[in-house]
């Protein structure tokens, strides 16, 4: 059947040629005429080369399709690894911004160091931190997280130091109550919330009440935000720390010069 068609095809385009160089009107018009015929034989013959054609470029579309999803896939997976360490940073520097609003602005320098262990066990509450004296870490130092007071150096090494946090009953902070004015001693008590120790016995100090330091002593600079006063119970009045070293990532060890 193709060939025949093929043969077909051959024959009259001979005969459109013989005609065409004839050049009579009555050979004009009778090659309109074949002209006319053979159109719709050409249609249907053209067809399937014409769905091939198709077919290729479909095929070919398709694969490019798939090749511009696979390179938008890896374009996904880069963006999302750069997505989390931007986040990661973004973070990290919230932390170490808000610190400098911690740290008293007179007379003071301070050494940024990480959280790297929590030395914590039933009667000590310590921390690690991964700077030591080679950075201008020292003992007695305070140590201060981006929202308060955390605890201070007690050992220092050549590249680590020891942390003791607010909750450990040996904890000794000079504080002050910010809207009463009264000063104290704000003792750890192993894992539980510190207490305030010699009150007066007339004090007014109140729940809600902001504690900072007081400066006495000459360990702690004066004004770190210590805490809240979580509860006053006969008595005994009870600080719930800003700090929370479960939750700290970086710490600043403060370099006070009185």
């Amino acid at each position: 059947m193709y060939r025949a068609t093929v043969l077909f095809m051959l024959g009259a385009s001979v005969l459109l040629f013989a005609m065409n160089r004839a050049g009579s009107p009555a050979v004009l018009q009778l090659r309109t005429h074949l002209t006319d015929a053979i159109t719709p034989v050409l249609a249907v013959v053209s067809s399937p080369l014409d769905v091939v054609r198709g077919a290729t470029a479909w095929v070919s579309e398709l694969v490019a399709l798939r090749e511009e999803n696979i390179r938008l896939k890896n374009e996904n997976v880069q963006l999302l690894q750069w997505q989390a360490a931007a986040r990661e940073m973004e973070s990290e520097n919230q932390a170490l911004r808000a610190m400098l609003n911690v740290v008293p602005m007179q007379k003071r320098s301070y050494i940024t160091a990480r959280i790297v262990s929590d030395l914590g066990g039933p009667y000590m509450h310590a921390a690690l931190i991964n700077g030591g004296q080679s950075t201008g870490i020292k003992v007695d130092q305070a140590v201060v997280t981006e929202v308060g007071l955390l605890g201070r150096v007690i050992e220092a090494g050549d590249t680590s130091a020891r942390v003791l946090l607010l909750t450990d009953i040996n904890s000794r902070v000079p504080v002050i109550a910010e809207q009463s004015r009264e000063k104290s001693i704000m003792v750890g008590a192993s894992g539980a919330l510190p207490e305030l120790s010699y009150l007066a016995a007339n004090s007014e100090i109140a729940v809600g009440e902001r504690v900072v330091t007081s400066g006495d002593g000459g360990v702690f600079p004066p004004g770190v935000p210590v805490g809240v006063v979580a509860s006053v119970d006969g008595g005994v009045v009870k600080v719930q720390p800003f700090a929370d070293p479960s939750k700290a990532s970086f710490v600043s060890a403060v370099d006070y010069q009185f």
